[in-house]
């Protein structure tokens, strides 16, 4: 009564709802923006995934020109409020949780697409499952994205630690840096272990420090 209403259905292994979820841990999405937006220049070519943080970071780009594809409809629009940044936006089918496209013609797309750094959102992940989704076509295209990839930063807040859903794109060894708010013991020691590095607004770094690490980094890949 005057405003109550059900929750999405959270681990039936199905999605939260984008509306649901963009204003859910707001303030903690818009630190790891923050930090995620430090990393883009415009030297690189990069990828912009779905998700409500990727959004966050989109809101607050620099004016320097970008080249940046997408698979996110809300994203693409976002991007191309400044007349600066060259958008390309996969097509395909688009779902209604994640407002992103996926299928066989995203994928097409991506073969003659070149991407420097991606930046890639998860909707789960477990020691056992890696990163998740709840979606096939999203998971293959993810896979590809990162596949194609000289870096993949994946931004996880702690919401998605120890979730699981049906389908895995990616296992930790895949991933170049994680930037998130909270991290277990567990999932410390084994991002040590994969030589990921982990940046989150309680590491004690400046900003100047996360991006002398993040260019060595892809200077060591390229």
């Amino acid at each position: 009564h005057g405003g109550a209403v059900i929750a999405p259905q959270v681990q039936g292994k199905q999605e939260l709802a984008f509306d649901y979820r963009i204003n859910q841990n707001t303030n903690e999405k818009d630190e790891l923006a923050k930090i995620a937006i430090d990393l883009v220049s415009a030297d690189h070519a990069y990828y912009f995934d779905s998700g409500s943080t990727i959004l966050s970071m989109a809101k607050i780009i620099n004016e320097e020109h970008h080249a940046i594809v997408t698979s996110a409809a809300n994203i693409a629009v976002e991007l191309s409020r400044s007349g600066n940044n060259t958008v390309t936006l996969l097509g395909g089918q688009i779902s209604p949780n994640t407002l992103s496209c996926s299928g066989p013609q995203a994928q097409h797309m991506l073969r003659d697409i070149n991407i420097d750094v991606a930046f890639m959102a998860t909707s789960g992940f477990s020691e056992n499952g890696g990163f998740t989704v709840g979606s096939l076509a999203e998971a293959e295209l993810k896979r590809e994205v990162i596949r194609k990839s000289t870096l993949t930063v994946m931004i996880a807040d702690h919401t998605k630690i120890n979730k699981s859903y049906p389908f895995t794109f990616a296992e930790l060894n895949a991933i170049d840096i994680i930037i998130g708010d909270k991290f277990t013991d567990a999932f410390i020691r084994q991002a040590e272990i994969n030589d990921v590095i982990i940046f989150s607004p309680n590491d004690g770094k400046t900003s100047d420090e996360r991006i002398k690490m993040f260019n060595e980094l892809f200077k060591n890949n390229f």
